[in-house]
């Protein structure tokens, strides 16, 4: 019982209290430069804002770089679903800067993960829809159906989504490859006419995702297969995530 009461803490925590409590905008997300409470102000500011600033900043002491790495380290954490602590160091450990002397990346073990590989091919538009999803049997890793979203996707295994949610995400991608046509065509349009307005602006759409180098996708069966292990240059974030602070951290 005990375990289910922390697992409910850990997980269901509000996605932009993140933002507040890192004191910067974590997800890149335009919405929160919409929020109109006095206590929001800083993370919309960024770092390099004054009032973001501590004023012994230049001085670094010991206390002040640890708050930093250990905020770093959380912002990793909850970033890739607000995993637990004990699966973050676990995954760190396997990695380069871990105690294992191999060359795997950490961020593409994380990367790896099933509910962020899920994200990355676009089956779903947060980590944690996506985690929902997998914790629903939504998605299929090697033909077999997975459950659970820490799993580690190897190269060469495949992903695709299952018979219940297959024709939803067949529909989605269908509009999303409509409106990259769209778009190619009107700016192919522009460039020939010569006139440099910006088009008129769209309705609220899917918008075309860029998967990365590692990643192979069959757009007629909707499979992901993991081509090789992914590299830090591979793997990118929409907000503001310092690895160097991590592995400090850690070190």
């Amino acid at each position: 019982m005990n375990k289910l009461k922390t697992h409910k803490i850990v997980r269901n925590k509000p996605r932009h209290k993140i933002s507040y409590q890192a004191g910067y905008n974590v997800w890149g997300k335009k919405r929160l430069m919409r929020f109109k409470r006095r206590k929001w102000f800083r993370a919309k500011m960024g770092f390099g804002h004054p009032l973001n600033i501590h004023p012994f900043h230049n001085r670094r002491s010991v206390k002040k770089l640890f708050g930093e790495r250990l905020r770093a380290r959380q912002v990793l954490r909850k970033v890739y679903g607000k995993i637990t602590k004990r699966q973050f160091k676990r995954l760190f450990n396997k990695s380069e800067f871990g105690h294992s002397k191999n060359q795997t990346s950490f961020t593409g073990l994380l990367d790896r993960r099933l509910d962020a590989f899920v994200l990355r091919l676009g089956f779903a538009k947060t980590i944690f829809k996506a985690r929902q999803n997998i914790l629903h049997g939504s998605f299929k890793v090697n033909g077999k159906v997975v459950k659970a979203p820490s799993t580690l996707i190897r190269v060469g295994d495949y992903v695709s989504p299952n018979e219940n949610v297959w024709s939803e995400i067949f529909t989605t991608f269908q509009k999303r490859m409509k409106i990259t046509q769209h778009r190619v065509e009107m700016r192919s349009r522009r460039i020939k006419s010569g006139r440099n307005y910006r088009a008129d602006r769209k309705k609220r759409c899917y918008r075309p995702l860029k998967l990365p180098k590692y990643i192979e996708f069959d757009y007629k069966t909707l499979t992901g297969i993991v081509v090789h292990h992914p590299s830090l240059s591979e793997t990118s974030y929409g907000g503001n995530v310092n690895i160097k602070s991590v592995r400090e951290h850690y070190g």
